[in-house]
């Protein structure tokens, strides 16, 4: 009887370590993904309350590639990290444009 069980044994492994190496190689992917970051500094025109940097904050995060967006009023700037192979500067400027807001200059920030 256990010789029946050993081809099967020997799936269940098989089929584990297969499993186990897609979830390292997808990770692997994300973390690539991760040192390709972007940051740009956003001159924005228009925000005068704590409500129009979350209306900011909201058009931009929504899109895709967007990691990360901390908007200031009081700096009239926005701070975005993002991923160029995903999302590109247009399209940025557009969603802060769509939420009623002008985009005066984009400043690249150096990565440390």
């Amino acid at each position: 009887m256990l010789k029946r069980n050993i081809p099967i044994v020997l799936l269940l492994l098989f089929l584990m370590s297969f499993v186990t190496s897609c979830g390292n190689e997808q990770k692997s992917k994300k973390e690539d993904v991760t040192m390709n970051a972007s940051v740009i500094e956003v001159s924005i025109g228009g925000m005068t309350c704590t409500g129009c940097e979350q209306t900011i904050q909201a058009g931009v995060g929504k899109l895709e590639g967007i990691k990360s967006i901390k908007a200031s009023h009081t700096a009239a700037n926005a701070f975005i990290e993002y991923y160029p192979d995903k999302v590109d500067t247009l399209k940025i400027r557009d969603a802060i444009t769509g939420t009623g807001y002008t985009v005066k200059k984009f400043i690249v920030k150096a990565q440390d």
